[in-house]
């Protein structure tokens, strides 16, 4: 395809067919203030239409495009830098997005495979993703929500304009917050405030999440990514055909590390509503993982131990809390409303069961020789393991750890050779 042909006649008319289907579907997603404030970059068509290297879409322009999609689920959080080149009315303001969109896959395809039929992918997969707005939107605002958890959105601010410490240690924020979540009613939280004379805090608190936290834009940016990365249609609208689209979600994922260091691979199946703390010390998940919704996950790896293309990632529920420095390795599973603690390493064929409370520095290992292979570790419900543990299992055998067992600090335990635990 000639570089001059990237926008001919037909991409128009197919576009603006696409286009006003579009914006029926979005525009109620919007309020008035917020089409106040949304502001989109606009890119040259010929700096668009340009091939870097192999055609793949140069970086710069990528990080143009998310910002605006940024901009799209969360109206004035990215403060567009050139007044003289933005679009502010929806219609106008989405289509070039779509033509930005546009650009990048249809070069991403360009860049894999000389298909003659990849344009046609190209826009269906554009319009696919855009009509994802209204779900990314919500992802994004329960993504923010979710970090309210953090104890610091009480800052300075708000304690010079009459919020006391004294008054604030007494209150359970993090359950109103849960149960917020659970429900999915703001009004929860909301309400809660409202008793303690509190109406304003949510709004503030709401802005400084968008403003100043990288968590909730690091689940964005993944977001995009997955979606792109996705096969299966769209629901809103069966008829636009999608189909993974080649280099650029990994692009995407890269660029999200290159600037916050949280490695976010775009095909993990992540949840909304979960609050990434302190994200910039390093976050890994891998392609075959699955994180659920209402986490708070602090900088941990998430990995793989087999190099087999099969599940090989650790997979986690709903409410789960994986503490600093953390390693789960392989196809491990930890139940919902667990809690895994700080500098803790757990790997192999363990599954954790829910309510469990792992402490720190604590190792959770199936262990392989030359001979055995190794049974699985199963934690039943709610049992609870001291700071300091080792539960290791190298015989054949599973070994299981029943329910609201309480194992205390540095303890060593081993599969007794009948599936029983026994401490050394």
């Amino acid at each position: 395809m000639a570089e001059s042909t990237l926008f001919d006649p037909s991409y128009e008319s197919r576009k603006h067919l696409l286009l006003n289907q579009l914006l029926e579907q979005i525009r109620p997603i919007y309020s008035v203030d917020e089409l106040r404030v949304l502001r989109v970059d606009s890119i040259s068509r010929d700096i668009l239409s340009l091939r870097s290297g192999r055609g793949f879409v140069n970086r710069d322009i990528l990080e143009t495009v998310l910002g605006n999609l940024l901009e799209c689920v969360a109206p004035g959080s990215h403060n567009a830098p050139h007044p003289q080149h933005q679009k502010r009315i929806l219609a106008e303001a989405i289509e070039e997005i779509a033509d930005q969109l546009f650009a990048m896959i249809s070069q991403s395809f360009l860049a894999a495979s000389n298909e003659p039929l990849h344009e046609d992918c190209a826009l269906e997969t554009t319009f696919a993703l855009l009509w994802e707005l209204p779900r990314l939107k919500q992802r994004a605002l329960w993504n923010r929500f979710a970090s309210l958890r953090d104890p610091a959105v009480w800052d300075a601010y708000l304690l010079y304009n009459g919020q006391s410490h004294e008054k604030l240690a007494e209150l359970d924020i993090g359950t109103q917050i849960d149960n917020a979540i659970a429900q999915r009613s703001f009004e929860l939280y909301q309400g809660f405030l409202r008793e303690l004379g509190l109406v304003s805090v949510f709004d503030y608190q709401m802005q400084l999440v968008m403003s100043t936290y990288p968590g909730w834009r690091i689940l964005f940016y993944h977001d995009v990514a997955n979606t792109l990365a996705r096969l299966e249609p769209t629901e809103s609208n069966l008829d636009l055909c999608r189909v993974p689209v080649p280099l650029l979600p990994r692009a995407i994922a890269e660029l999200c590390g290159r600037y916050y260091q949280a490695d976010l691979h775009p095909e993990t199946q992540i949840g909304d509503a979960n609050f990434l703390e302190h994200p910039h010390r390093g976050i890994t998940t891998g392609q075959t993982g699955v994180i659920g919704s209402g986490c708070v996950i602090y900088p941990c790896t998430l990995g793989g131990l087999s190099t087999k293309v099969r599940l090989r990632h650790p997979i986690i529920g709903d409410f789960v809390r994986i503490g600093t420095d953390a390693g789960l390795f392989g196809p491990v599973k930890i139940g919902d409303y667990s809690t895994v603690g700080t500098n803790t390493e757990i790997y192999g064929f363990v599954e954790i069961g829910q309510g469990c409370r792992i402490g720190s520095s604590v190792v959770i290992g199936t262990v392989r020789s030359s001979t055995i292979q190794p049974g699985e570790i199963h934690l039943g419900e709610n049992v609870r393991v001291g700071d300091g543990t080792i539960i290791e299992n190298i015989s054949a055998i599973d070994l299981t750890i029943p329910d609201k067992a309480e194992i205390p600090a540095r303890t060593h335990v081993v599969n007794d050779g009948f599936g029983h635990p026994r401490v050394l």
